[in-house]
């Protein structure tokens, strides 16, 4: 492949990761927005609810064959950890500003590592460790400390980084899957069975949506699908490493849109901790590209 078409992967894939942290942000800001009258848990039903209706087409389009799997005991599992996953993000929304959850959700490469150690036998070299060890601080420094200098535990931040936690053994089990499983095939299992583990507590905290939040809550469906059609358009394009720069515009984005929408202002905590966690985050990401670079060099 020439220089020229290397390049042009890249910028392809920025874009497509531009486009998914864009709709991901307004996406936060609809449940956000809703969440105001509505339960998470009936907020989270939805999102799958209909996410899983705009499949339905393809499934028109291509018949039976989309069902087929050889990983569905994988696709089962991450539509369980995903509906809990996505759960918990959405209940942080409420209680937590916007750009404090993004930036917690930057721990996700570093619970990955971790992970990774574990479910794929990977070795971990002193760089890995020290950027992770070193991110981690980042993350407890975000949730013990705050503005009036002092150190305390804030139960309240458990539970997005349970969710980070959660969606990074989620791209464990994506990162298996990939070679094997159609992309619309994994939507499509995710969805049925978040819908299907969802549904049950929605009820128990429902109320009828009105016209415009039933609008909203469509449109956050569609937009979950689309942003995950977007980070695999990403990702087929250009290494996660090398993407992982563009990561530093969500934060702006959130930011900016929890001003806007909320008035929120990341505090202080949030500010300090990101600027240890976020570029620690980044330097992992600088040596595995250096360390697969070298790899590729010597093949």
């Amino acid at each position: 492949m020439s220089i020229g078409s290397n390049k042009k992967n890249y910028y392809h894939g920025i874009f497509f990761l531009l486009l998914m942290m864009l709709t991901g942000c307004f996406n936060d800001v609809i449940a956000k927005f809703i969440g105001k009258r509505l339960d998470s848990a009936e907020i989270i039903f939805f999102r799958f609810f209909f996410s899983l209706i705009t499949i339905l087409p393809f499934i028109v389009v291509r018949g039976a064959v989309i069902f087929k799997t050889s990983n569905w005991q994988l696709n089962v599992l991450r539509g369980f950890l995903g509906a809990i996953a996505f759960y918990l993000y959405t209940h942080s929304l409420m209680q937590i500003p916007m750009v404090e959850i993004i930036t917690i959700m930057w721990a996700i490469p570093l619970f990955i590592v971790v992970l990774s150690i574990l479910f794929l036998k990977e070795r971990v070299n002193t760089v890995r460790w020290t950027s992770t060890l070193v991110g981690f601080f980042g993350l407890a420094f975000i949730t013990l400390y705050d503005s009036g200098s002092s150190f305390s535990f804030k139960f309240v931040y458990i539970i997005p980084v349970a969710s980070a936690f959660l969606f990074a053994l989620q791209d464990i089990m994506v990162k298996k899957m990939l070679d094997t499983d159609d992309r619309i095939t994994m939507l499509l299992y995710f969805a049925i069975v978040s819908s299907f583990l969802t549904f049950i507590p929605a009820i128990f905290v429902w109320k009828t949506p009105t016209l415009f939040e039933l609008s909203m809550l469509l449109l956050l469906g569609f937009f979950a699908n689309l942003m995950q059609f977007f980070i695999f358009r990403a990702f087929e394009a250009a290494d996660l490493s090398a993407l992982a720069p563009f990561r530093y515009v969500e934060f702006l984005l959130s930011a900016l849109m929890g001003f806007i929408f909320f008035g929120e202002i990341a505090g202080l905590n949030v500010l300090i901790g990101a600027i240890i966690l976020v570029p620690s985050t980044l330097y992992l990401a600088y040596s595995e590209r250096r360390v697969l670079h070298k790899r590729e060099g010597k093949k």
